[in-house]
């Protein structure tokens, strides 16, 4: 096995356990179980205040429609709200509520623990190391 596969499958792999560590932290939630999807349009909004339909599926690399099911189950649930923009009533625009910033900032939090607790078990240089190479990739992709 070369190098790219074994990068490759490493990276899966890590992937589907923090998905899979993460996806038992959002169902241990009092709102209920918050899918993958949903964690990240959350996120997002807290990052950007608000933001319309096409950027959160561009974000997610997901269809409008696709981001329209997500957000309609964010909307029932109190996390967020749509409204209209003030120039054209076409466009909707997708903010977080009060409800929703303070689920996110628990769930960041968790998030942050869950990564924390994997980066413990690095010495200071490898985390060093990762983080710098980690980095370099997301700038050549």
């Amino acid at each position: 096995m070369n190098d790219v596969d074994k990068i490759t499958e490493a990276m899966d792999r890590i992937h589907r356990k923090m998905r899979t560590k993460l996806s038992k932290e959002l169902s241990r939630g009092e709102i209920g179980e918050i899918t993958i999807p949903q964690f990240h349009i959350l996120e997002y909004l807290h990052n950007k205040k608000e933001s319309v339909m096409r950027e959160i599926a561009d974000y997610l690399f997901v269809t409008p429609p696709a981001v329209t099911g997500l957000v309609d189950k964010l909307v029932k649930i109190g996390l967020v709200r749509r409204g209209f923009s003030p120039s054209d009533r076409r466009i909707i625009i997708v903010s977080l509520t009060s409800k929703g910033e303070n689920v996110i900032s628990k769930i960041k939090s968790q998030a942050d623990e869950l990564l924390l607790s994997f980066l413990k078990k690095l010495s200071a240089q490898e985390r060093r190391n990762f983080l710098k190479i980690t980095e370099k990739m997301e700038k050549v992709l």
